[in-house]
């Protein structure tokens, strides 16, 4: 049998050793890294067996396909919620492990995290960049944190208050500040975030307002006299600034329907080091992990009867001992949404409005959820509506 000799490769004896150095530390270093990944598996998974997780569809499946972006999909993750209250462990298929987690209690220690620790999740996000660019909702490090610092001037309250008359008008506009030190391109990207975080959200949370308050005509007819007497005597009725404070009912009702109903349902996150949770578990870096707002609003541990619409929840008195991460639709922490007393403002102007000039009946057909980016309705959110007389003005 013919051996592979150096002379026949053209290496003589003054380079073979060289060579031969060579060859062994390649193989050295590739070995160092598959110990060093085998190492890391293997400390992953000993993390992650502190996590419950349901039964797997198969082994090359995982959970794929278990919780779909569909009515039935939103009742299956209601189901795990409340069987698994703090969390639980999904694969997506073999191989990628993602955990989710449900509890006001749990999700601290990542929505207090910097921004710089707890990355938005690259694959999660990724499908938003050609859209809206490296604005706000998908940029990390320095970017984000130099624009962050930048455009927070721009939803102070002094900024805000006339954006009411706007709001009376029915006409959305967004407020560029101090843009001078931003590129064209950094413009464009914080633009369409806005757009799109602020239109489609808000408009997401209106519509299920309008639903929640049709389908219960008692807390309707509250809120309508509490805008008919906090503008009894004005011509024309409009709101203004000062107003959105004396509306305690009608906010208790927003907000509970942006409990029951979140626009943005989960965010994700990827941290860059291990967190370690308050029950002394541990999130392995580099982790897919999931908050899901829809099931940390609608878990039966944080939120008693959580299926069932009560804006009472919300009374000052009712509230003061509930963690501030039980209600989280704008998130929480240093990536909170920037815009929400935006959100809020235009929300409590715009069906204080509706209320004063219409009644809102529901649909015959129930609408089925269909949580993508936004909390939606299959076919859209439909209702009724009877204009009242001007006696009833």
């Amino acid at each position: 049998m013919s051996q592979l000799s150096l002379p026949w490769l053209g290496l003589g004896p003054e380079v073979a050793f060289p060579w031969k150095t060579l060859l062994l530390l390649g193989a050295s270093w590739i070995l160092a890294r598959i110990l060093i990944q085998i190492y890391a598996a293997y400390r992953n998974y000993r993390h992650l067996h502190g996590f419950p997780q349901p039964p797997k569809r198969n082994w090359l499946m995982g959970h794929l396909g278990m919780v779909t972006p569909t009515e039935q999909g939103m009742k299956e993750l209601t189901r795990l919620v409340g069987t698994y209250p703090q969390g639980f462990l999904m694969w997506i298929g073999p191989m990628i492990p993602v955990i989710t987690l449900c509890h006001s209690d749990i999700v601290r220690s990542i929505l207090n995290a910097s921004a710089a620790v707890a990355l938005k999740d690259v694959i999660f996000y990724s499908i938003l960049k050609p859209w809206l660019g490296d604005g706000l909702l998908v940029s990390a490090g320095d970017k984000w944190s130099r624009h962050r610092r930048m455009l927070t001037p721009a939803f102070h309250f002094n900024i805000l208050k006339p954006y009411v008359k706007i709001f009376n008008d029915s006409t959305n506009i967004m407020h560029d500040e101090d843009g001078k030190e931003l590129s064209d391109e950094d413009i464009r990207a914080e633009a369409d975030t806005f757009m799109f975080e602020g239109h489609d959200t808000t408009a997401s949370g209106l519509s299920w307002i309008l639903y929640n308050l049709a389908r219960h005509p008692e807390y309707q007819e509250r809120c309508r006299q509490e805008v008919q007497e906090l503008l009894r005597g004005r011509e024309p009725k409009e709101i203004e600034w000062d107003d959105l404070a004396q509306l305690p009912f009608l906010t208790m009702c927003i907000k509970e329907s942006l409990r029951l109903h979140p626009p943005v349902p989960v965010i994700s996150r990827c941290c860059t080091q291990d967190i370690l949770l308050p029950d002394g578990r541990t999130i392995p870096k580099g982790i897919i992990c999931l908050i899901s707002i829809f099931g940390i609003h609608h878990n039966p541990s944080v939120w008693p009867d959580p299926e069932v619409y009560d804006p009472f929840r919300f009374d000052p008195e009712n509230i003061k001992d509930s963690s501030p991460l039980s209600f989280i639709p704008f998130s929480a922490g240093p990536r909170n949404c920037i815009g929400q007393t935006f959100a809020m403002s235009e929300m409590k102007v715009a069906l204080a409005l509706t209320l004063l000039r219409f009644r809102l009946l529901p649909d015959d057909k129930e609408p089925r959820r269909q949580p993508e980016l936004i909390l939606r309705a299959e076919g859209g959110l439909w209702l009724r509506v009877e204009p009242l007389s001007a006696g009833a003005h």
